[in-house]
């Protein structure tokens, strides 16, 4: 068959499009073996992945030590040494703790008496006074079961009153002196033994039974640096049998700048007082039409009467519009 020149033209037109079409079409085996080929690897890749992750986990379980008796008893030499380190640690922070909170307390304790050079003329100005005022103050104790009641009925009225401790009481109710303090009642000095042939033996002797007592409040409070400053004869500062001998110990005890006080009115719970009815009269007898009362009772172990009597005397001044005071109105800063 002969060809023409337009049929080769047309031949070769054919033959060359032939050739690109085949050309397209291994681009495309080519392209999708390509994709194919990522396709597995990705997948290949997946599972290897998770083939690790899953012999990760089985390694763990493997590894981890069963809840044994015999695993449990060779940890406890560590837990014991971890449990003695807490504590240690515990400790110190305690021991901080406590200084801390007896630091504090020590700030919220009432404050020490101080001196007062001029403590016996505002003294004997009390007696004086127009002021509606009372100094309630107790004799002889501390005492086991008295002094803890009338404390109770003081904290119950919100009352602060004086006590003129005795140094031998004080020896045996050290708890109780300081409680007195803590609440913020005055620690005056009464004597050590109360034994009047042994004070007044002569003034030495009284001024030496002073000294004694104020180191035994110090050491019963733990507060070497407390002085009360302020001393109660046995009996009255003058007067009796003895009277010589206080006179010249008022002298004494003036030159070491102690006052002293005695009392404008009673409830004579140490006389013949022995119910807190007499003890209430006696009290309103010896007051009178005075204002100013400096009022004496006794915390001794056998005043029951005067704890009967003490809520109805709260009440009678408290009624009259008196306002309850302390030695401190006289030994503190100014």
């Amino acid at each position: 068959m002969l060809y023409g020149m337009d049929d080769e033209d047309e031949v070769k037109e054919d033959f060359e499009e032939f050739v690109e079409e085949k050309h397209v079409n291994i681009k495309k085996v080519l392209l999708a073996i390509l994709i194919g080929i990522a396709v597995v690897v990705f997948f290949i890749f997946l599972i290897i992945i998770s083939f690790n992750l899953t012999t990760q986990k089985v390694n763990i379980t493997v590894e981890k030590p069963e809840d044994t008796t015999e695993n449990i008893v060779q940890e406890m030499p560590l837990v014991e040494e971890n449990t003695i380190a807490v504590q240690n640690n515990v400790e110190e922070v305690l021991e901080e703790i406590q200084i801390a909170a007896h630091d504090t307390k020590k700030l919220t304790l009432p404050v020490l008496p101080v001196e007062n050079a001029n403590g016996a003329q505002e003294i004997k100005d009390i007696y004086a006074s127009d002021e509606k005022q009372v100094y309630l103050t107790f004799d002889d104790g501390p005492s086991k079961d008295i002094t803890p009641q009338i404390l109770d009925i003081l904290k119950q009225y919100n009352v602060k009153a004086t006590f003129f401790v005795l140094g031998a009481r004080t020896e045996l109710y050290p708890d109780t002196l300081k409680r007195e303090f803590e609440e913020g009642h005055y620690i005056a000095n009464h004597g050590y033994s109360h034994v009047y042939s042994k004070i007044y033996e002569n003034k030495d002797t009284t001024f030496q039974e002073y000294v004694q007592t104020e180191q035994c409040i110090k050491d019963a409070l733990g507060i070497q640096e407390y002085n009360s400053y302020l001393f109660r004869f046995p009996g009255g500062s003058s007067g009796g049998r003895y009277s010589k001998v206080k006179n010249e110990a008022r002298e004494l005890f003036n030159s070491y700048g102690v006052a002293f006080t005695n009392w404008n009115c009673l409830t004579g719970d140490a006389e013949n007082k022995t119910t807190a009815d007499a003890c209430f009269n006696e009290m309103i007898r010896t007051k009178g039409n005075q204002n100013s009362v400096i009022l004496l009772m006794h915390d001794a172990n056998d005043k029951e009467q005067t704890v009967a009597a003490l809520p109805r005397i709260i009440e009678y001044y408290m009624n009259e519009g008196y306002t309850f005071k302390n030695f401190y109105e006289i030994f503190r800063e100014k």
